[in-house]
């Protein structure tokens, strides 16, 4: 069972080929069409959290399962105090991802599944930093930003946007995973690219008349981030495809979206164990492969 950040660690599942292993259902307001083209089970299981009611505990329980996995430690607390076998992953850093990755492959058999994904993580990432430090340009100004909270939502987007090669405005070395702002500081940082999380705030930034001297809005280049398994701009398995594909807007001189595509197709043939035809590439790099 997987609670909490449902789309996340079900990312990891993915990854191991163990998609029919998950016994509930995706939370509506976390769902995308494209985590169930992965995962096809997932929409005849039951919904046991929800934004409003919470966990359903009853349901849970009822559901007999083998292992809960959550990113919540409050929840692993409650239901290990019910006599529920729980695991608590937690993400405070990109390596994490590996470390995760390695527990879930002793959990379920899948050592080896396991270190060829670390060893993929590795390759992509040090092939897109060695090509970055091999030019000159100057990194570009980017904000990932939730344009209706004024937030920067996740730390984790302070370590891809460097490492795609850009300077990232909201790396104040902060502790806390979410940053507020106001629509003043982000006239005062000017970023010269925009990432947005649906296409409805990339609409937001271009209608809004405070940002239409922002240079990433008076130059068009607000975009919104690719959707896969989850929400590639937030914490996800997919996160060496965010570098890559960050890298292609931030340097287009240098990295192309026929590598892009490629590597996304060879990454979700071998790991997920699905094939994706360009349409379903095209939907992913769209953003539009939600809810």
């Amino acid at each position: 069972m997987t609670l909490g950040a449902v789309p996340v660690i079900n990312s990891f599942l993915f990854a191991l080929g163990e998609q029919s292993v998950v016994a509930n259902g995706v939370p509506p307001e976390l769902s995308r069409k494209i985590h169930f083209v992965f995962a096809p089970g997932l929409a005849a299981k039951p919904i046991v959290q929800g934004a409003e009611k919470g966990l359903a505990v009853e349901t849970i329980i009822s559901l007999q399962p083998d292992l809960v996995l959550t990113m919540d430690r409050a929840t692993a607390e409650s239901l290990r105090s019910l006599g529920l076998p729980v695991a608590f992953l937690q993400w405070t850093a990109p390596a994490d991802v590996k470390a995760v990755m390695k527990f879930l492959g002793q959990v379920f058999y899948r050592e080896q599944e396991a270190l060829a994904y670390q060893d993929w993580f590795d390759k992509m990432i040090g092939d897109v930093t060695r090509r970055i430090d091999s030019q000159t340009a100057s990194p570009p100004r980017v904000l990932y930003l939730n344009l209706k909270r004024l937030t920067q939502p996740h730390k984790i987007a302070e370590w891809w946007i460097p490492r795609a090669g850009g300077l990232s405005v909201t790396d104040n070395g902060r502790a806390q995973e979410s940053f507020t702002f106001s629509i003043e500081q982000i006239l005062a940082w000017n970023p010269q690219i925009i990432i947005v999380a649906d296409m409805s705030e990339r609409q937001m930034a271009f209608d809004d008349p405070r940002l239409k001297e922002v240079a990433a809005v008076r130059d068009r280049r607000v975009y919104v981030a690719p959707a896969g398994a989850h929400l590639w701009a937030n914490r996800t398995v997919e996160q060496p495809l965010t570098v890559l594909w960050a890298a292609t807007i931030f340097h287009p001189a240098i990295f192309g979206q026929r590598e892009l595509r490629a590597e996304m197709a060879r990454f979700y043939d071998r790991f997920f164990h699905i094939h994706l035809n360009d349409e379903r590439i095209d939907e992913i790099l769209a953003g539009s492969s939600g809810r």
